[in-house]
């Protein structure tokens, strides 16, 4: 649905035939016919409004022309649930609407929102209801709603030869598969003085032959350790992961697509991305010489003209990473290979937003997920760090 941004917008938009203010909720819960006839009637003119967008009804907001519109917000008690609407109105049409509503928080008062994105017209009732009559197309002009005459209805249907609206699912997975929450508990880490180098003094073999004794080292001691061990596991701390599918549910089939991603934080300060496989593991604390010698003269695979599926571009001064889908035919579904690494520096509200761009998407779709990060920031000094590492031992053990 809307966000806050958006819906803040709509505000400074007059009311007209993709807009329409409502002061009060309409009747519903143990309403007469009569009374719910109403909100039948006004999302059906609005479905068959001449408009190039979505139609919106906001619910709780009072025009106030020429200024923006008022937020006067509507009880939260008797709020609707969106499915009692859906079966509400569709079971009385002759043809499905596809509609959202939903009831929220916004300037700190409870409003509703009623979307409704331009579809094949016209849509009409099967069998009166209340006020309305059957067959009789319902129309907003402007800010008034009448009845079409049959010019309109046959503008309508020679509209509908025009390609329907792309419909994309996005699911974003977090941790075991499940979708991504909106609360996360974090903890930052930062270091109270520079780590020292690490050493356990010189590992070596010796031996003697005839009178000339010689010794050689057999391994060697990784002097970064601590602080490898510590950029891992910092990071391992503020980490959240997110893996992305997207299925196309249009009528046709979308080429060239692909997701922009992006994350804000407090202050909308853009939010540290990177592929999980490209983090830093948890370091060895040495190593055999022996066989990081064997292992330099292996030579490692090339691959020539790989072009990745999945990037983190930080070019521009903050963190996008694009994920290349190709081409999705109508049902198909595809998912990003790797796994990204979302990373905050700080709690409070997030915003991770998503865009979905293909040749036959213009604008770009775009996605949005609010998440909320809590957490403590806490500094190691070198004991603090050994007993992190000790307790990431003990969790990767198996019991």
């Amino acid at each position: 649905m809307l966000t806050d941004d958006q819906l803040e917008q709509l505000r400074y938009k007059g009311e007209g035939s993709d807009l329409d203010y409502k002061a009060d909720r309409y009747p519903f819960a143990s309403a007469t016919e009569d009374a719910k006839s109403e909100l039948l009637k006004d999302i059906l003119a609005m479905a068959n409004a001449h408009r190039d967008g979505t139609a919106y009804i906001l619910i709780g907001f009072k025009e106030n022309s020429p200024h923006p519109a008022e937020v006067v917000g509507v009880p939260a008690e008797g709020a609707i649930d969106d499915s009692r609407i859906q079966q509400f109105v569709n079971e009385k049409l002759e043809s499905k609407l596809d509609f959202r509503y939903e009831e929220r928080i916004f300037d700190g008062k409870h409003v509703a929102v009623l979307a409704i994105p331009k579809q094949p017209r016209p849509l009409y009732l099967k069998k009166p209801y209340g006020k309305l009559l059957k067959d009789t197309v319902y129309i907003r002009r402007g800010s008034s709603t009448g009845v079409a005459s049959p010019r309109e209805v046959a503008m309508m249907g020679a509209s509908n030869t025009i390609r329907a609206p792309a419909k994309i699912d996005l699911e974003l997975k977090g941790d075991d598969n499940l979708p991504l929450a909106q609360n996360f508990q974090l903890t930052f880490y930062g270091s109270s003085s520079p780590y020292p180098d690490y050493s356990t003094g010189n590992r070596s073999f010796e031996s003697s032959f005839e009178l000339t004794p010689f010794s050689f080292r057999t391994h060697e001691d990784n002097s970064d350790f601590w602080r490898d061990a510590a950029e891992h596991l910092f990071l391992q701390s503020r980490l959240i992961t997110l893996r992305v599918k997207v299925t196309n549910r249009s009528e046709f089939a979308l080429s060239g697509a692909k997701l922009e991603i992006s994350a804000s934080g407090p202050s909308e300060k853009s939010v540290e991305l990177d592929l999980v496989d490209n983090l830093p593991e948890m370091p060895a604390p040495g190593w055999s010489m022996l066989d990081r010698s064997l292992r330099s003269m292996v030579p490692g695979a090339r691959h020539v003209n790989y072009v990745p599926q999945m990037e983190v571009d930080t070019k521009e001064g903050h963190h996008i990473c694009r994920v290349r889908l190709g081409s999705l035919l109508p049902g198909e579904s595809a998912f990003g290979d790797e796994v990204l690494a979302v990373l905050p520096e700080t709690t409070g509200p997030h915003l991770l937003k998503v865009r979905i761009l293909a040749q036959e998407l213009n604008p770009p779709l775009t996605f949005e997920h609010i998440f909320e990060v809590q957490g403590k920031s806490e500094t190691l000094d070198l004991d603090g760090l050994k007993s992190l590492i000790y307790e990431s031992i003990k969790e990767t053990k198996p019991d």
